[in-house]
């Protein structure tokens, strides 16, 4: 049995995420900048699984050579900064951590290290041509190394830099072939028994190899990068229980498993080791009983190709890297088959703690199969994703057209998202956004923005990390549902608010917690257009600075808004910073109490 180590994950796992940021600079330097996100720790005293993960550096010299002592041990989940966020970097700089894993249990387990790439912006070189900057990066790691052997207050270089040797960053910095060292060289997997540690050293380096190719031709063009290092540990069949020492093999296996499955398909394999691979095989047979565009099939023919009536899942282990806009319609563009014969949902699961999509390869989305046959037998693709993380999103998944007789359903519940969602339909939708984590990038305004038609679009307790401007709701037919959710930023513009509430039918914004450092709680812009819009604003727990503004000029927003039992924590009811300002004058918002 195990302890969680990120909420909303599944048993028997235990997961730490930090993020950090590469921005490649004009004059062919890069500067890291970093963050990190911490998880919530579970901890079950009889049995229980419990690491901790730590890190440290090599101090390095004003000159950027390395001084041969390592920082103090810091963990992981109080870290702010893993990388110096002020340090310049060239080509031929490498940075070197260590990650300190301890085992704390009573019972064994291994656990898997790896390097992840969240999301990636290209730049513009001095050529004019796009670059991204994974291609220009390598990256190496080693495990099983023992605390004695690096450990806090390393005078010399001594052990640290022979295991950094062993990475094989020692004299390759002039090499750049992505089969010798690309970023997902920094993974890997071991073991550890009850109060034991292991040290896992990892290097990042920008061969000296790297030219203009990968130097953007103005610093608004820069290329950036996120990555994402993750530790998940499972408990290890050397330990017995009251059953055997493989009572929790499968479970184990199940955490460290990397691929796909696919259901609702008839004639798929078991299992496919990776999502490009599970995409070309039910590809080709789209291709040959049908086609990939708007091709029928016949009754007999759909219902013997979709064993689920037109459901479609997939089910995703590890972190796999999404290539194709419509890779989860296996390249097919409609949905329809024909009369009463649609793909009508695709659902999206994560089957381990590790389950991840990234998306920085499709510009943060992908694409839903299109339906333009406006007719009562219709069936938009409902969109179904339920504890997976996405990495570089950007966009809400869509179709260019939806049948506009029914509105088309999307369910996110258990998700991390990492990056930002922008959601615009021309159609109407019926949208829930619940249980899921949104986790900021540096510099990023909107953690959600809603515009397009009507339906009804609910957040229901979620958690948003650090984003400069929280949320933005513009449907001016939709009902909009804000529960129980929580904001928070330690970055906050000063002249904008937490929860924006643009246009719309209906706004309840009721029990969400609002923890930002500047700016305002509400703002209430002066794009609204529906005057006969309400707002129900109630048991909000709110500490910002100022209570809000209204921007609203086509009517008085105080006589459409509904209000009690609000909680102001530091927060002055009285004033507000409206757009641009920079000192705080009086609020025009009366109605909120």
């Amino acid at each position: 049995m195990n302890t969680k180590k990120a909420t909303k994950r599944a048993l028997l796992t235990s997961v730490m995420a930090l993020v950090m940021c590469v921005v490649m600079l004009v004059g062919t330097t890069f500067a890291w900048f970093t963050d990190t996100a911490s998880t919530g720790v579970n901890k079950i005293q009889a049995g229980n699984l419990d690491i901790t993960v730590e890190y440290a550096k090599e101090k390095m010299n004003d000159d950027g050579t390395l001084a041969g002592e390592l920082t103090d041990w810091v963990p992981i989940d109080n870290a702010t900064n893993v990388f110096d966020p002020n340090a310049l970097w060239e080509p031929g700089r490498t940075e070197y951590v260590v990650f300190r894993i301890t085992n704390n249990g009573n019972l064994a387990l291994k656990y898997k290290l790896s390097l992840e790439t969240l999301a990636q912006k290209p730049g513009i070189n001095k050529a004019g041509k796009e670059f991204y900057l994974a291609d220009y990066l390598c990256a190496s790691a080693k495990v099983n190394v023992g605390p004695g052997e690096i450990g806090s207050g390393v005078s010399t270089l001594g052990a640290f830099m022979t295991k950094l040797n062993d990475l094989g960053v020692a004299g390759v910095q002039n090499v750049l072939d992505p089969e010798y060292h690309p970023l997902t060289d920094a993974t890997v997997n071991g073991a550890l028994l009850p109060g034991k540690t292991n040290c896992v050293p990892m290097a990042i380096w920008m061969p000296t190899s790297v030219g203009n190719e990968a130097n953007a031709i103005s610093p608004d063009k820069a290329a950036t990068i996120d990555f994402g290092i993750t530790v998940v540990a499972t408990q290890d069949t050397v330990e017995s229980d009251s059953f055997d020492n493989t009572y929790d093999a499968g479970a184990a296996a199940s955490e460290l498993k990397q691929g796909v499955t696919i259901s609702g398909i008839a004639g798929v394999a078991e299992s496919y080791d990776t999502i490009q691979d599970a995409y070309a095989a039910v590809k080709a047979m789209l291709v040959a009983n049908s086609g990939l565009a708007e091709q029928p099939l016949s009754e007999e023919a759909f219902n013997a190709f979709f064993t689920d009536g037109g459901k479609i899942t997939w089910t995703i282990y590890g972190n796999q890297k999404v290539t194709d806009n419509r890779m989860f319609s296996f390249g097919r563009a409609a949905n329809r088959f024909g009369e009463g014969r649609h793909i009508t949902e695709i659902n999206i699961v994560g089957g381990n703690s590790s389950a991840a999509l990234d998306l920085t390869a499709v510009n943060g989305t992908f694409a839903l199969p299109y339906n333009w046959w406006n007719v009562a037998d219709s069936a938009n693709t409902t969109l179904k994703c339920k504890n997976i993380t996405f990495n570089g999103i950007k966009y809400m998944p869509s179709a260019t057209y939806q049948c506009t007789l029914y509105p088309t359903t999307y369910e996110f519940d258990g998700c991390t998202l990492n990056g930002n969602l922008y959601s615009y339909q021309n159609f109407d939708v019926n949208m829930t956004i619940k249980n899921c984590t949104f986790n900021a990038p540096a510099d990023t305004q909107y953690a959600f923005m809603s515009q397009g038609k009507g339906g009804t679009i609910t957040l229901d307790n979620n958690v948003f990390n650090n984003y400069t401007r929280g949320i933005n709701l513009e449907r001016a037919t939709a009902d909009f549902v804000i529960t129980n959710n929580t904001i928070c930023s330690t970055v906050s513009e000063p002249d904008r608010g937490a929860i924006q509430l643009t246009d719309g039918k209906s706004f309840m914004v009721t029990g969400n917690t609002v923890d930002v450092n500047a700016g305002n709680a509400f703002w209430f812009h002066n794009a609204a257009k529906n005057s006969d819009v309400t707002y129900t604003i109630s048991n909000n727990d709110i500490k910002a600075p100022y209570i809000g503004y209204s921007g609203v000029t086509t009517f008085d927003v105080n006589t459409r808004i509904t209000s009690s039992g609000n909680k102001f924590n530091s927060t002055d009811t009285t004033k507000c910073m409206k757009k641009g300002a920079t000192v705080a004058e009086a609020t025009n918002l009366t109605a909120i109490h």
